[in-house]
């Protein structure tokens, strides 16, 4: 049989296709016909003195036709491979059909390395699906054989040849793969969830290679290829809680760590909650960034723990903190402009909202340790800088790349007469701006809350600076029309949380004449809110909340200097309270 493939698959014989297909068609019906005499009477022959030797034979002529690269014939193979392991060494037979060595060679057979049959090219609807859910569904019944034995080495190459099923896998259609498994997708999950995790090594590999699921969906697709390939979003999902079970289950355990599994697993969950709406397929039911996030939120509870335990090296615990903090960023952010279909923004916005509370919650004051660099602390407070921004300032406005944070804070801006419209997320506008508020305000002065006091204090002082400053600059313009409703609120809500706020003493640093150690973000915006006074007089609640931020101001003052000080020396003085716009650590 297999001599007249090799005549009948050599491209100058003089072989019709009908012939051909006609070989390939017999070869499966010899398959099959061997695949039932030995699967019926399988322990029967096992006791026969030969069986070894012709188990190997068996196993070598199997690796021959797999040779041929012919999708029906190696669908067969591994099929027969199948259907024969699965009659062997069953629990309630008192006799073994096949020793170590027979399993070795079952073993050797599927993970020497994944055949791979290349779509014939008159072929418009290459689909190898079934072929692969033969090859995977084989792991199952050389699993049960081998897991006695299993060691870091074969589950490895388990991993490796599986997500290697999954990349290879084409089909004429994949609608369905949006929001339902394909049969592949499946068997390769059941096997990772079947894998023993009891062996050193192994629950890092497996977390590291769920983490490329989640991430497949999100990865930037080529269209080099006329193949069609699935979408991995069912996939991803899917991994998502996979690897919320995984990291839950081994969380104390070390090595998820140190060999990078528990940040690719972080990382992979931050790529769909950046996307959010710019994710280009809809699905049904729960969206993946929500399900992102939930796993996220999860994953990070169960790990804080051991996180800030100290056993870590700090270049670990950082690169995990950095991917923490994305999610944090990514929870708070979203442009729905870009939703490709009809979004409910206030279900989702209640949604993040509720998430970054919650997150906010586990990583506060735990954001604030040593061990974290700087950069990361202002990664996090730019972004809530960003986000709580409710109407969109002048693009002059903001400090370019190479100014310090606060150096423009007291120069004026032209006015103008169009009013930006607000947010259309405005409530997480305010979280985030509460936010700072909450950093920079008075906790238990501990060295973490000081490091976050200094790391949000510049931020929240230009928050409130941006607010003031367009006030100043734009209400005049407007004679006597009132302000509109959504820059007024935001205005008094800024004045009211600035007048209650009482800072950490050393978030901020000391003035030249003036003595304070929870009101010196007021003193820093003292000549804004002085020339905001003027373009107040028309609106007593606004002017009530100005007069208290300066009442509070005058109490602080020891030397008449001082707030000329702050007009020629604006905030320089102290790195951290002006990092540039891209300082790094």
């Amino acid at each position: 049989m297999e001599a007249q493939l090799v005549i009948t698959c050599n491209p100058d014989a003089n072989v019709s296709d009908k012939d051909r297909l006609g070989w390939y068609e017999t070869t499966v019906v010899v398959l099959n016909g061997i695949t039932r005499l030995l699967a019926d009477y399988l322990e029967t022959l096992a006791l026969h003195a030969s069986f070894r030797i012709a188990w190997a034979t068996l196993l070598d002529h199997y690796k021959s036709l797999l040779q041929f690269k012919i999708l029906d014939i190696n669908t067969s193979v591994f099929v027969s491979l199948r259907q024969i392991l699965s009659k062997g060494n069953l629990p309630e037979s008192e006799k073994r059909s096949f020793d170590g060595s027979s399993i070795d060679l079952a073993w050797g057979l599927w993970s020497d390395s994944l055949p791979i049959v290349q779509p014939d090219a008159a072929e418009k609807r290459f689909d190898n699906q079934k072929y692969l859910v033969a090859y995977v569904s084989a792991l199952q019944e050389i699993y049960r054989l081998i897991q006695n034995d299993l060691d870091a080495e074969k589950v490895h190459r388990m991993l490796e040849l599986l997500r290697e099923a999954i990349q290879q896998a084409s089909a004429a259609t994949y609608t369905a793969d949006v929001d339902y498994l394909t049969p592949l997708q499946t068997q390769v999950l059941e096997n990772l969830k079947t894998i023993r995790t009891d062996i050193e090594g192994v629950p890092g590999a497996l977390i590291a290679q769920v983490a490329e699921f989640v991430a497949l969906a999100f990865e930037p697709k080529t269209n080099n290829s006329e193949t069609q390939r699935p979408t991995y979003v069912a996939l991803s999902k899917a991994s998502m809680s996979l690897i919320e079970n995984l990291v839950l289950a081994h969380s104390t355990d070390l090595d998820i760590y140190t060999s990078g599994a528990l940040t690719s697993a972080v990382s992979a969950l931050a790529k769909p909650v950046i996307l959010k709406y710019s994710f280009p397929i809809n699905t049904r039911g729960l969206s993946p960034w929500r399900q992102a996030t939930a796993s996220a939120l999860a994953i990070i509870r169960s790990i804080l723990p051991t996180l800030t335990s100290g056993e870590q090296k700090e270049d670990i615990t950082r690169e995990i903190w950095m991917s923490i903090v994305s999610i944090a960023n990514a929870i708070t952010k979203a442009d729905p402009s870009v939703a490709t279909t009809v979004i409910d923004i206030q279900s989702d916005q209640e949604f993040d909202i509720e998430s970054f509370r919650t997150l906010r919650t586990l990583i506060t004051p735990a954001l604030g340790s040593s061990t974290i660099s700087d950069k990361t602390r202002r990664i996090y407070t730019d972004s809530l800088f960003h986000t709580s921004l409710i109407h969109a300032p002048l693009p002059s406005e903001l400090p370019s790349a190479t100014q310090e944070l606060l150096g423009t804070l007291y120069k004026p801006r032209k006015g103008q007469t169009i009013d930006p419209p607000p947010s259309l997320r405005s409530k997480m506008s305010y979280v985030c701006f509460d936010e700072l508020v909450s950093l920079i305000s008075l906790h238990d002065s501990s060295p973490a809350r000081v490091k976050l006091a200094q790391a949000a204090a510049p931020y929240l002082i230009l928050r409130a600076g941006l607010t003031l400053r367009a006030y100043i600059a734009d209400q005049p313009l407007r004679g006597r029309m009132p302000q509109p409703l959504s820059q007024r609120k935001e205005l008094l809500y800024i004045l009211k949380a600035l007048v209650d706020l009482r800072c950490e003493p050393d978030g901020i640093p000391d003035a030249p004449g003036v003595d304070s150690e929870g009101k010196k973000h007021l003193h820093r915006l003292y000549p804004l809110f002085a020339k905001a006074v003027r373009s107040a007089a028309r609106d007593q609640e606004v002017l009530e909340w100005l007069g208290k931020a300066l009442d509070e101001n005058q109490r602080l003052v020891t030397s008449p200097s001082s707030t000329k000080d702050l007009l020629t020396t604006p905030l320089r003085s102290s790195s951290s309270l002006a990092p540039t716009a891209t300082s790094t650590e």
